[in-house]
C-alpha cells in the first residue's frame, strides 16, 4: 500500500498571504505515477513515511527534491525522491504570477496487511 499527502506550505511564504499568493501542490487533475515500492523493501518487509522537500518551477515541473525526514530505509527514501521528480505540480504563485517555490509531499509506503486464513465452517451434525 501506497498513500501520497502533498502538504501544502512553503517557508518563504508569511502566514498572512496576499490576495492571488499560493503555494505550490501536487497537480490533481495530472496523472502523477506513484513512487514504486521497491520490492527488495517489500521482501525485507520495510515500511515507512518519508517527507520529500521539492523545487517547483512555474512550469509545474520538479527542479530537485532531498529528503527533509528519512523513513530510515535508503532503498524507499530514493524511490520516493525519484518518483517525486517525475510528478507535475501546480506551480506556486506571487502576485498572480507562478514563480519557482519549495513544497513538501508525504510519501507513505505500508505493507499489505495479510489476510486471515478462513476458519472451516462448524457443521452441527447431531
Amino acid at each position: 500500500m501506497l498513500a501520497i499527502l502533498s502538504l501544502a506550505g512553503s517557508a518563504s511564504l508569511s502566514p498572512a498571504m496576499a490576495s492571488g499568493d499560493a503555494p505550490a501542490r501536487v497537480d490533481a487533475s495530472y496523472t502523477n505515477r506513484q513512487p514504486p515500492y521497491p520490492e527488495s523493501a517489500q521482501v525485507n518487509g520495510e515500511q515507512g513515511t518519508i517527507l520529500v522537500n521539492v523545487l517547483v518551477r512555474p512550469s509545474g515541473r520538479p527542479i530537485k527534491a532531498w529528503v527533509a525526514s528519512s523513513s530510515g530505509f535508503p532503498d524507499l527514501d530514493t524511490a520516493a525522491v525519484q518518483g517525486v521528480l517525475n510528478w507535475h505540480f501546480v506551480p506556486a504563485t506571487r502576485n498572480g504570477d507562478t514563480v519557482s517555490d519549495w513544497t513538501t509531499v508525504k510519501i507513505v509506503y505500508q505493507l499489505p496487511q495479510a489476510m486471515p486464513a478462513p476458519t472451516p465452517a462448524q457443521s452441527s451434525n447431531p
